[in-house]
């Protein structure tokens, strides 16, 4: 009987361990969410990873007004800047972005 009783306190010990690693992800998660709420910030991971991997490329980039072409020049956590055909640099934060190309 004691083997039993010590096999599972060891079972239940890894149990609690690997909630409490959910827990603080959760947590984590969570606070990011808290912060994007309070600054009015949006990030999406795949939109950084997107142009993040396409920096110096050309994408074609629409919002619920306009399609914009240009080349990546920069990503930040809520948006892209884009270099247009004609030069400007224009700021696209990713809450407007309905699809890219």
């Amino acid at each position: 009987m004691p083997m039993c009783f010590f096999t599972r306190a060891k079972k239940l010990t890894r149990q609690v361990e690997v909630l409490s690693l959910q827990t603080e992800l959760l947590t984590d998660r969570v606070q990011s969410l808290e912060n994007q709420l309070l600054t009015g910030l949006t990030i999406i991971p795949s939109f950084i990873d997107f142009f993040g991997n396409r920096t110096s490329q050309r994408v074609r980039v629409s919002t619920m007004f306009v399609t914009l072409e240009g080349i990546v020049i920069a990503t930040a956590d809520d948006g892209v800047q884009l270099r247009e055909p004609s030069g400007d640099l224009v700021l696209i934060p990713f809450s407007k972005i309905n699809s890219v190309h």
